[in-house]
């Protein structure tokens, strides 16, 4: 059975590959032609990069616990 921590941590991962990839494939492929791919690839990686963040913050505290 796969403890609380790590299922956070893969959830974590899971969601940075996703963020990630979306926002390469906004700028790649656009969805809408102009700037709103622009602007929805740019808050993809603010959110992966809050994303990479906030794990390794994640991290730090499961040391604690």
């Amino acid at each position: 059975m796969i403890s609380l921590k790590q299922f956070h941590l893969f959830f974590i991962a899971v969601s940075i590959l996703i963020t990630g990839y979306y926002g390469v494939y906004e700028i790649t492929h656009p969805s809408n032609p102009g700037t709103v791919s622009n602007i929805l690839a740019g808050i993809s990686f603010l959110v992966t990069i809050s994303l990479i963040a906030y794990s390794f913050s994640v991290i730090k505290k499961f040391k604690q616990i």
